[in-house]
């Protein structure tokens, strides 16, 4: 088995799990954490995840770049996060990852994008990741959160971009239509017809335009291998 797996997910988990709160008086409280210990973490949740699916799996890590081209189509994208605070040692432990493991890092894109456009590329790869928005690429992917493997057909796929565009990812900071979630996106899209102009229709009835449907549908897309060739980046459209 080959896995591609979503190595940000690790590094977060390793970075909070071994934060240490100490309060050495009645005022002073301080935070810290081991550097080896987060790298042991790290290792363990890993191996964990790639023993459970396969032993001998040879497998590569996706990481975010520094840089994120989804700001040059939506400057807020993700600003819900902006105050919230980063584990300790995150930067440390993702360079140490990027030199201890086979590691990918493609220029402008998220750690979702490199597995997307490494598994469907080479359909024999595996994704791994815990975010459902993998569920808008054609590939076999794990889903390590559910403990669940999932082949998506391309039709699937599409459908769930189309859903998506509609309901929005409000841990990304952004939204799709106002009061449609998940659930009454797929019903819509099943009584009107899974299209883009079942999707249109929908924006222009809460007062926003097909550019705001365009916008969102850029953003809820993973990348895959038909959309970047190394250097520039497909933009979605319908």
């Amino acid at each position: 088995m080959k896995l591609i797996i979503d190595g940000d997910m690790f590094l977060y988990r390793a970075s909070f799990s071994t934060e240490v709160e100490i309060k050495w008086d009645e005022d002073t409280w301080t935070l810290h954490s081991s550097e080896k210990e987060s790298q042991h973490s790290f290792d363990s949740c890993l191996m964990s995840v790639v023993r459970k699916l396969d032993k001998d799996a040879e497998f590569i890590l996706a990481f975010s770049d520094t840089e994120n081209y989804r700001y040059d189509i939506f400057p807020n994208y993700k600003s819900n996060r902006k105050n919230t605070r980063k584990p300790l040692g995150l930067k440390a432990l993702r360079s140490w990852a990027i030199e201890s493991y086979d590691s990918r890092v493609f220029p402008r894109l998220e750690a979702d994008d490199v597995c997307g456009i490494m598994a469907t590329e080479d359909p024999t790869f595996v994704a791994v990741s815990g975010d459902k928005d993998f569920g808008t690429l054609p590939i076999t992917w794990y889903n390590m959160l559910r403990d669940e493997m999932r082949s998506v057909t391309p039709e699937e796929a599409d459908k769930f971009h189309l859903i998506q565009t509609l309901a929005g990812d409000p841990t990304d900071g952004y939204m799709g239509v106002k009061g449609i979630g998940t659930k009454t996106a797929e019903k819509l899209l099943e009584k009107d017809g899974y299209n883009w102009e079942t999707v249109v229709a929908a924006y222009e009835k809460a007062g926003l335009t097909e550019d705001d449907a365009l916008v969102t549908a850029r953003l809820a897309r993973i990348l895959r291998a038909e959309d970047y060739d190394g250097v520039d980046i497909k933009l979605w459209t319908p």
